[in-house]
């Protein structure tokens, strides 16, 4: 019996209107972050007059944001064939979407904390090729997104000949991860979202006449003048010292508290289960999340430890999946709603087991690395930031005194020490059928990759470069490029041609 939604075009539940509205909402934050904290600080201190005329802007704002909502999700169609899924949408451009099975990515199902109680469900469906266009169908039954998902990954298969490892689905999934609360807690100690909101606070100093009139309403508010002097009459310098350094440690500590609850929500409860090749995860809190994704469609795998994880001794994992566009060839990360299949805080070694898991005979733990060029290495990267600390420091030496140059060996100590940190961490390997690829400074971030999904190598030699024998090797991946500086020429060369062996002779699913 073939699912609901084959033969006809279907409309999806009138509860997708709030998820089109949140759509929106979050499109606003994110791409208007700067604009949201001048704002806010510009409200905090303006005068009644504005406040009124902002309020009404602001509810004009959300009565067109609903609006948009509700005719975006009477203009909402879709449809699953055989071996496509098919989409219509768009209010003020019509849009329509034909995405083959084969295309996929990998498929989530979502569970909102307001589609919950009715059992609905959001499925959503990434694609190679779509740079920016993920489908989302909000607001059906979840079992009919669960046959819809399995519908769609069963036609996504690999056509060619399996690659080792990989066994078809039994039906009995096997547990691979399952996460403690006590591990989401120290992923989000570990993640960077906390910078993200340092970032936001200081764009409020982007205006001085903003940031003054702020401040005031701010010193105003929460009367910051009458506290001084009060800290100052009972204790001194001193109590006021305490004081601020109390405030300081404060927000030190409730900066990672917000890292860790948005962690809490999103990989609560998480689990990974393989079933043959189809790998599962799900997590999440307020609303669960059912990721799906097949192994032959992982182009690489990304181990990070930072300097936190280095302390709890975790790693985290990412699955590298085709990307589209420009960023493919830059190598940043897919943009737009795409996101990574992660597998988080894992201890060591779990994460090599896994890496076996994910890639056949993988084991990063017994990798054995080439460094790149000291030399040539720590010159560039020195000379990136010394040239810069030179020319500041001649202003005011200049102008001021020359004891300003006394400032310059202590950059360049300083620079030297992290660069030859970093020299230490770069290096690259071959293992098998994998490359591999290590960067960092006290952590790690380590690319692992086959070397028959390779698309493309790039080599290339200054006429210096040329004379010393080192070229800067970049290596194209479906999912993002790989830069490996100052190598030697016959380790590109002979890593180019291994790689060309290794296209040429194998028959395994790239995509």
């Amino acid at each position: 019996m073939k699912p609901e939604g084959v033969h006809r075009w279907y409309r999806v539940s009138p509860l997708a209107i709030i998820f089109f509205i949140l759509g929106i909402a979050q499109k606003l934050f994110w791409q208007g972050l700067p604009a949201l904290v001048v704002m806010f600080a510009w409200i905090a201190s303006a005068d009644d007059y504005q406040v009124y005329w902002i309020s009404r802007g602001l509810v004009v704002l959300a009565v067109l944001g609903f609006g948009f909502s509700v005719l975006s999700y009477l203009r909402f169609r879709y449809r699953i064939t055989d071996d496509r899924v098919l989409l219509r949408q768009g209010v003020l451009h019509r849009e329509e979407l034909d995405i083959e099975f084969q295309r996929v990515q990998n498929i989530t199902i979502k569970e909102p904390f307001y589609m919950r109680p009715l059992g609905l469900s959001v499925l959503s469906i990434e694609t190679a090729g779509s740079r920016e266009k993920e489908i989302s169908i909000a607001g059906i039954k979840r079992d009919l997104a669960l046959s819809l998902r399995e519908r769609i990954i069963g036609g996504a298969r690999p056509e060619t000949t399996e690659s080792p490892g990989q066994q078809s689905n039994t039906g009995e999934a096997r547990l691979l991860v399952e996460l403690s609360r006590r591990d989401i807690l120290i992923h989000g100690l570990t993640a960077n979202f906390m910078f993200w909101i340092l970032i936001a606070t200081g764009l409020v100093f982007g205006s001085d006449e903003l940031s003054k009139r702020f401040f005031n309403w701010f010193a105003n508010r929460f009367a910051i003048d009458d506290m001084v002097l009060y800290l100052q009459n009972e204790g001194g310098t001193l109590l006021l010292g305490f004081a601020l350094f109390g405030l300081l440690l404060l927000v030190l500590i409730l900066l990672p508290l917000v890292s860790i609850m948005g962690a809490l929500f999103r990989y609560d409860g998480y689990r990974l289960t393989a079933d043959g090749e189809t790998y599962r995860k799900s997590s999440g809190l307020l609303t669960r999340f059912d990721d799906s994704l097949k192994q032959h469609k992982i182009q690489a795998l990304v181990l990070k430890q930072n300097a936190i994880a280095r302390y709890f001794k975790r790693i985290s994992i990412q699955l590298r999946q085709t990307s589209a566009g420009s960023e493919a060839d830059s190598g940043s990360m897919p943009s737009g709603t795409r996101s990574n299949f992660l597998v988080p805080a894992l201890r060591p070694a779990l994460a090599s087991e896994l890496s076996g898991e994910f890639f056949p005979e993988c084991r990063p733990d017994q990798a054995i690395y080439t460094r790149v060029d000291q030399r040539r290495f720590m010159v560039f990267n020195m000379a990136v930031f010394l040239l810069p600390a030179t020319l500041v420091a001649l202003i005011p030496a200049l102008l001021v005194s020359l004891k300003f140059f006394l400032v310059i060996p202590v950059i360049a100590g300083i620079l030297y020490m992290v660069t030859n940190r970093r020299w230490q961490k770069a290096g690259y390997c071959v293992a098998g059928d994998y490359g591999f690829v290590r960067s960092g400074f006290i952590g790690t971030t380590t690319t692992i990759f086959p070397l028959f999904k390779i698309q493309r190598i790039d080599i290339r030699q200054t006429p210096i470069q040329h004379r010393k024998g080192l070229t800067h090797l970049t290596i194209h991946l479906a999912s993002h490029s790989i830069k490996v500086p100052y190598m030697a020429i016959e380790d590109a060369n002979r890593f180019r041609d291994l790689a060309l062996y290794c296209a040429e002779s194998s028959n395994a699913a790239w995509y």
